[in-house]
């Protein structure tokens, strides 16, 4: 569960964490500009919490996901701009590793799709958006997802990295929560989201040529994450996160302006994810149309 957690908000959590002995201020109201009244106050160091927060995340078998994406996408030199907006839901199992997700895309002038995914160990199965039919995608594709989500390296990280971004991090509390903020921006950022971004690669799985060309070219202009962490579970329940930045891809340049909302719930509360029969039963198998 470790990788999942660092993926998507324990990780993300460590970036702010060179001031990781501070305790955390009480949230200011952003409407008033005064500090919020409350009874149940921590004072639990950032490091404290981020230490509970990876421990509890080892016990994590099961969640429920729920990402609001709106995307911004330009290509100066070919005069293409593309604005979309991506809503999924998805649950996930951890052994065996198993999700079932939904998501709705609208890319605007561009249509709109909607997408349904089973992966468990009987098979990835994915719903074809224009005729509604059941496709079951090839074994490997599923022990490809299970190395990439699975694997990965050693998930601690070394703290003394991050020490140059006390400036930009902030630890704060409500009654119910630890929330952890980070904004940068600049070149510091830029090579540190490469280096960890690199160190952190599947196991066993090296970048291409042209993936290595992409991050030598990829500048992160402006991060923003806002995480929250329930202070009685330590387990990480939301993050919203701002990302502006510019790659080349093929020698042309494009720029992305991203923001995401997150909500995970259902803790340990999904205990299986099961491929309905009648897909199993119907599925065009990828395999076999193509005489494999």
């Amino acid at each position: 569960m470790k990788n999942w957690m660092k993926g998507i908000a324990t990780g993300i959590l460590v970036l702010g964490l060179g001031a990781c002995n501070t305790t955390a201020e009480t949230k200011t109201d952003p409407d008033t500009g005064k500090k919020v009244e409350i009874e149940n106050k921590s004072k639990m160091t950032a490091q404290e919490v981020y230490e509970k927060a990876m421990a509890v995340s080892e016990e994590q078998t099961s969640m429920n996901a729920k990402m609001d994406i709106d995307q911004h996408i330009k290509v100066p030199s070919q005069e293409f701009e593309m604005n979309n907006t991506i809503k999924m839901d998805m649950d996930m199992v951890m052994e065996p590793l198993s999700i079932y997700q939904k998501m709705n895309i609208d890319m605007g002038e561009q249509g709109k799709m909607n997408m349904e995914i089973y992966m468990t160990d009987t098979g990835f199965f994915v719903n074809e958006p224009e005729s509604g039919e059941w496709i079951k995608l090839p074994n490997e594709m599923y022990e490809t997802m299970i190395g990439q989500m699975g694997g990965g390296a050693n998930p601690t990280l070394d703290m003394n990295m991050f020490k140059e971004f006390a400036d930009d991090f902030k630890f704060e509390q409500t009654e119910d929560a630890y929330i952890l903020k980070l904004s940068a921006s600049g070149d510091k950022f830029s090579e540190l989201f490469k280096k960890v971004a690199t160190e952190n690669m599947p196991a066993g799985v090296e970048m291409n040529e042209e993936q290595a060309e992409v991050m030598k070219n990829m500048e992160v202009k402006l991060l923003e994450y806002e995480i929250f962490i329930d202070k009685k579970t330590f387990y990480t329940n939301a993050f919203n996160m701002r990302m502006d930045m510019t790659m080349k891809v093929e020698g042309e340049e494009m720029h992305i302006d991203q923001k995401v909302n997150a909500n995970i719930s259902k803790i340990n509360e999904i205990d299986k994810i099961e491929v309905p029969q009648e897909i199993l039963d119907n599925a065009v198998d990828i395999n076999e149309s193509m005489g494999q």
